[in-house]
């Protein structure tokens, strides 16, 4: 492949694709649901599986000013229910519409498995909740406080107690007697702050990921034991021991040399912040933890075409999307956390941490939050005492989390009489959130249908320390289904992937998109970016399907128009394959677009 493609075929994808009542207290009557349009999810239908409706509150207690709650309900059992779960997104920022690619595959199967709906609240300041916070320039606090104020938003308002009243309030707009509550990284602290302010509404707790309310900005210490842990799970195995003997010094030593030697890639030259920044990125996924020992040697022998395919998956994380709040994430950090995390405390410890990955997280974390957190409001009255809590509680944790550690796990789950906690190993940030491991979401299902039961777990698997990347001609294929495109298709086994939509390895991508209005649109937008505009489209039947296909030396794009839009199947292969027979390949296991 020539250099430089596989930057072409990143973008050519993407464009393809183109409180007002006391803690404990009962929701306010006067809340009501009032249904209204949903955004577009696919593989749910509006009015049957999924529904949407807005429940108002007021901004503060006895203020004059309302905040409008957007509320997402998936499953089809959703009319008249009397319990729900309510799933918490993380952040704080996210929303329902950040999940919408995997709404079908992963909250409507567990819908169906418990006989209860989800419901998803764009948390107040985010999403399509209104006032949507924002603010031109985050960094000058004092600029956010002026707009606010011309607005008439109160920032305080925006705090993690009120949005578990909210929480509250919808729950009673529903005319639920009582509720699940799932949630996950930021979520998981919300969902506690529910407990702590309506236990009697909450019938069972899933804090997946923990965050708790005295959660440390600085996580350098985090991420330097969440190294450690793959370094161990590396050690005890011996394929992994035999590619890289000594992770976490040999993460040490590749990021002395890339200060000095930077390697060139056509996704970024990968100097030793680009690199630990990768690391940490594949450590904050559950997918990608297996692939962290691979990525590091890949970088140690200076292989650019494993490294590649590594950046390209990172570049394509695919969280947070939708409408995300970076003032409300600032703002709810600031509030929440930042009152009882001095930064001078920080820049103490940061002289005693010799690990470059640590130090890096540590400047990070003053940069974005305790320097900026300086200027922004805030609440005396908020708290980071921990939950004391008896509710039957589900503590989901990757062993290997540097975002929210298996520490975090542990303490919170010390101050809830009535938890168990499951721990995946080679996991990171997420076991089950945002469609993790179907073991994961089994017992998640097996505990809100009997949140008193014994919580079974001999699906847990072992460690998987590493997985290597298969050359692209030596590809065998597995049945996989697009969620977010709606089809299933093979797809090449053991190449990464993170967004189920774009597979990689070295030397080789494989991705999926859709493309509105019509095959010649779809091939002037895509084909100008892979240098393939002036080939001839030929038309060819494969499979029951007739596509259009534009081809090259080492890439090869295929369209099929389906009713209301194109399927493009874009394939690149850098070592000498049939980039075409590659791509027919993929294209006839495609049968209903």
């Amino acid at each position: 492949m020539v250099r430089g493609t596989f930057v072409s075929l990143s973008l050519a994808i993407g464009i393809a694709a183109s409180s007002f009542f006391g803690p404990s207290g009962a929701a306010p009557v006067s809340a009501s649901f009032k249904p209204t349009r949903c955004f577009s999810a696919p593989g749910l239908v509006e009015g049957s599986t999924m529904r949407c409706g807005t429940v108002q509150v007021p901004m503060v207690s006895g203020g004059k000013g309302v905040v409008t709650l957007f509320v997402t309900i998936v499953g089809s059992n959703s009319k008249g229910a009397k319990q729900a779960v309510f799933h918490l997104p993380g952040g704080p920022g996210a929303s329902a519409e950040s999940y919408a690619p995997i709404l079908a595959s992963t909250y409507l199967p567990l819908s169906e498995a418990v006989g209860k709906p989800i419901i998803f609240v764009d948390q107040r300041g985010t999403g399509r909740s209104k006032p949507f916070l924002e603010c031109s320039d985050i960094a000058v606090p004092a600029k956010c406080s002026a707009a606010w104020a011309a607005a008439k938003i109160d920032p305080l308002a925006f705090t993690t107690p009120n949005a578990a009243d909210d929480l509250a309030a919808v729950a009673g707009a529903l005319g639920l007697s009582s509720i699940d509550v799932w949630g996950a990284s930021y979520g998981s602290r919300l969902a506690l702050e529910t407990v702590r302010r309506h236990a009697n509404l909450v019938r069972s707790l899933v804090i997946e990921s923990v965050d708790t309310s005295d959660s440390q900005l600085d996580d350098a210490q985090d991420i330097l034991a969440a190294l450690t842990r793959v370094g161990s799970e590396c050690a005890s195995n011996a394929a992994c021991n035999g590619v890289i003997p000594d992770l976490v010094a040999t993460t040490e030593a590749t990021a002395k040399t890339l200060a000095t030697a930077p390697l060139v890639t056509q996704l970024g030259i990968i100097d030793t912040n680009m690199f630990l920044s990768d690391v940490s990125s594949l450590m904050e996924w559950s997918r990608g933890i297996s692939f962290v020992p691979a990525y590091i040697a890949s970088v140690r022998d200076r292989d650019a075409a494993a490294a590649e395919a590594f950046r390209g998956v990172i570049l394509s994380l695919p969280f947070p999307g939708g409408q995300f709040s970076e003032a409300m994430n600032r703002l709810v950090n600031c509030t929440d956390i930042a009152p009882f995390n001095a930064a001078a405390a920080m820049g103490r410890n940061a002289a005693s941490t010799e690990n470059l990955l640590s130090q890096a997280r540590r400047a990070q974390t003053i940069e974005q939050y305790v320097k900026p957190c300086a200027g922004w409001p805030v609440d005396p009255t908020m708290t980071n005492q921990p939950v004391l809590s008896d509710v039957p509680t589900l503590v989901l944790t990757g062993a290997i989390d540097s975002n929210t550690p298996l520490e975090n796990a542990q303490f919170a789950a010390s101050h809830l009489t009535n938890s168990t906690i499951v721990t995946f190993p080679s996991t990171g940030h997420f076991a089950v959130h945002q469609g993790g491991t179907p073991c994961g979401e089994s017992i998640l299902a097996a505990f809100f249908l009997e949140p008193a039961a014994s919580v079974k777990t001999k699906c847990v698997g072992k460690a998987k320390p590493i997985e290597k990347l298969p050359l692209p001609l030596d590809a065998s294929f597995q049945s996989a289904f697009i969620t977010s495109l709606g089809f299933s298709a093979d797809v090449p086994e053991g190449w990464i992937t993170l967004d189920h939509a774009t597979w990689r390895t070295a030397g080789g991508v494989v991705g999926f998109a859709r493309a509105p209005g019509r095959i010649k649109d779809a091939i002037a937008a895509v084909a100008s970016q892979v240098g393939l505009e002036t080939v001839a489209p030929k038309q060819e039947m494969i499979g029951n399907l007739t596509w259009t296909q534009v081809s090259g030396p080492d890439t090869s794009l295929l369209f099929y128009q389906a009713k209301n839009s194109v399927v493009v199947l874009v394939v690149g292969l850098s070592n000498g394959g049939d980039v075409s027979t590659f791509a027919k390949r993929i294209a006839r296991s495609i049968t209903s677009p």
